[in-house]
């Protein structure tokens, strides 16, 4: 072989040589993008628990700004459940998409504050930054799948919801702090992911508010499990007591394949923030 083809006269690299650096840096790039995705994900994940700080201090002020009451969970983010004008004209099913209308993003819209956005506004992002990254493939929930041809303006902008047992007087509800039996337990918000798993939530994120069930499903699975809302998990028998409406979101290190099987930080009225699977989701709802 001749000296030429090993090397070029000009004294730069050979062609096998470019080769073997090229697989050399293949071969690095394939063992450092997995710690650089989980660095990423680790970062994405305290950023979106610091964005959760900020409703505990939102809800701790509300809370003593109003006797100890909750505000509703309909209504804590947005004045009415009515129709925003304008920036809900010509929206199919508004109520159910205000979480991607980038029309009524209340950074921008201040105007349309309910109880609790004043106590919030100041939040950095109203969104967990791996759920934001997570809606570029469009929601399976129900709602969107029916109506979201009606957006103008498709922009994910929040993602963290009022826990539906706070702010309602009913056999399951309460509505004040002194009710809550274990504020350390019990999140005030949590967040959602807009995947649905049919086995274990009929619903995304559609709404306000984190319901896991109404006033008859909760009777139905108290009897199931002999009045132990611990046992209250869903998801198919033996171990489920069935789909809940909505769960926890799953998105923080869920394993492949599966975005709903990891963790959803959450809120919790003691002032501190956690990451819990799905399955804890009644338990850490429910206030009594």
């Amino acid at each position: 072989m001749k000296r030429g083809i090993l090397k070029s006269k000009s004294g730069g690299f050979t062609l096998i040589e470019l080769l073997i650096v090229i697989s050399i840096i293949a071969v690095l790039m394939a063992i450092i993008m997995p710690s650089l995705n989980k660095a990423r994900q680790l970062a994405m994940g305290i950023a979106c628990k610091g964005n959760m700080k900020t409703y505990t201090f939102a809800v701790a002020m509300y809370l003593d700004d109003n006797d100890g009451k909750f505000s509703n969970a309909d209504t804590c983010y947005f004045k009415t459940t009515q129709r925003l004008q304008p920036g809900e004209n010509g929206v199919n099913d508004w109520l159910h998409l205000r979480w991607c209308n980038g029309d009524i993003n209340l950074k921008d819209h201040p105007e349309y504050g309910g109880t609790l956005f004043s106590y919030i506004k100041n939040a950095s992002a109203f969104i967990c930054p791996t759920f934001k990254r997570l809606s570029r493939i469009k929601s399976d929930d129900q709602f969107f799948q029916a109506n979201a041809a009606s957006l103008k303006h498709y922009e994910p902008w929040y993602n963290y919801t009022q826990n539906g047992y706070l702010g309602e007087k009913g056999k399951y509800s309460v509505l004040s702090m002194s009710e809550v039996k274990k504020p350390a337990t019990t999140f005030s918000f949590t967040e959602e992911s807009s995947l649905v798993d049919t086995a274990y939530n009929q619903s995304g994120l559609n709404d306000t508010y984190m319901i896991p069930g109404d006033t008859a499903m909760i009777d139905r699975w108290m009897a199931a499990v002999g009045n132990n809302p611990k046992l209250i998990i869903p998801g198919p028998a033996p171990e489920g007591v069935g789909t809940f409406y909505d769960v926890i979101a799953g998105f923080h290190n869920a394993p492949s394949g599966d975005p709903l099987g990891g963790r959803g930080n959450c809120a919790f009225l003691d002032g501190h923030i956690d990451a819990h699977y799905r399955k804890e989701t009644f338990y850490l709802a429910y206030p009594k």
